[in-house]
């Protein structure tokens, strides 16, 4: 009986081994990181990126790969964490990117330039209202709390069509104060103090394969997958017409990602259904490194 049962441990430990390795090398299929391999890429501004391979760094006790770029980020609102991330982990269940305090500060970020858009727009519709002669000048002040999950789960290792999956969830607190004055003296100054929850979550859905053309050439069986936020919204005093306008600022995006085979990710397209804003970016040259042989794939 005592043999039996270690058979049975032997053989449960190989294949769950065996199901690790599998599960890793499907994903470094997808998404290799040999060092010294470099992407460059470009966006629909014509502005190019280069991420590079760096060696694998340690964080808090635990091993990440890691990437650089070039150029370096300097402003937060423009960190796309789909294609720039700087530590991640492959495990036999997820590609994750380690994004957590990026996501915070992007969200900040985001959040202050949206904010000035929406204030500058209400500024003028209510101009636009006023009589001749009559101005209102609105000042609108904000403190940020947002919580961001560790991880962006990126892909599942193996990865099934038509499975969705939750890559992504952040929360934010705005705590507004809303002051309004005028020039006419018959019109006392007002202030409204409001408090807005903000949840956005993303799912993640391989859709299938295809083939994707770029600058850098033609490349067979990509991974097609899309990545969905929505914004789920409360006020506090309730305000419905705030809710909506800021639901369809955050939510409502859909970015695709084409990642090919022993390459990586070769082209991403990001849409807005509630604007008629459109990023892209496309594989323009690269070169990989092989991890057993020291020999390259370039275009």
């Amino acid at each position: 009986m005592l043999k039996k049962s270690r058979s049975v441990f032997v053989l449960l430990f190989i294949f769950g081994f065996s199901a690790t390795l599998m599960g890793n090398e499907w994903a470094n299929y997808y998404f290799p990181d040999a060092v010294g391999s470099y992407w460059t890429y470009e966006d629909q501004d014509g502005e190019e990126l280069t991420r590079y391979a760096i060696a694998p760094e340690e964080i808090n006790g635990e091993t990440y790969r890691a990437f650089s770029y070039d150029p370096v980020l300097e402003d937060w609102a423009d960190y796309q964490y789909y294609v720039h991330p700087y530590f991640y982990q492959v495990s036999d269940d997820w590609i994750a990117f380690f994004i957590g305090e990026d996501i915070e500060n992007a969200t900040r970020a985001i959040t202050e330039q949206q904010w000035n858009e929406v204030v500058t727009l209400m500024k003028q519709q209510m101009n636009n209202q006023m009589p001749p002669g009559v101005t209102i000048d609105l000042d609108v002040t904000y403190e940020l709390d947002v919580e961001a999950q560790d991880y962006f789960y990126f892909l599942p290792t193996p990865a099934t069509y038509n499975e969705e999956w939750e890559a992504l969830r952040v929360n934010t607190k705005v705590d507004l104060q809303i002051s309004i004055t005028s020039n006419l003296e018959s019109f006392p100054p007002t202030s409204q103090a409001i408090t807005m929850f903000l949840t956005l979550v993303e799912t993640g859905n391989v859709t299938g394969t295809e083939t994707v053309e770029t600058a850098a050439g033609t490349f067979e069986d990509c991974l097609k997958i899309e990545y969905t936020v929505d914004a789920t919204i409360e006020t506090n005093p309730e305000i419905p017409e705030a809710k909506s306008m800021f639901a369809d600022a955050y939510g409502g995006s859909v970015t695709t990602l084409w990642l090919a085979p022993n390459v990586g990710i070769v082209q991403m397209l990001q849409e807005s259904k509630s604007t008629d804003t459109v990023k892209t970016l496309e594989l323009t040259n690269y070169e990989i490194k092989s991890t057993e042989s020291g020999s390259t794939e370039s275009k």
